[in-house]
């Protein structure tokens, strides 16, 4: 199961979540932790599987984010047999 992101999010790489939960969120961050927490950015569409635990839940609960299936349907192949039967499509 992955996870994708529905609208632009963003979140601290696992590195820097650490120094977020100790000042008990980003919003309590003073300027010199800031400068060493690292975000991560997701477009809408992106894939967002290292999410951390705690951001998980309230960002599915919001629908910011979804559980997709192991294979996305974009990246799907498609065999095609010959030039003529796909251009008729």
């Amino acid at each position: 199961m992955r996870l994708k992101a529905l609208v632009g999010i963003s979140y601290p790489d696992a590195a820097s979540l650490g120094i977020v939960l100790k000042a008990g969120g980003l919003s309590k961050l003073d300027d010199e932790q800031l400068a060493k927490v690292k975000m991560r950015n997701v477009k809408p569409g992106g894939f967002c599987d290292d999410i951390p635990e705690a951001s998980k839940k309230s960002f599915l609960k919001f629908g910011y984010i979804e559980k997709v299936g192991d294979k996305d349907a974009s990246t799907e192949t498609i065999a095609v047999t010959s030039r003529k039967s796909a251009l008729k499509r």
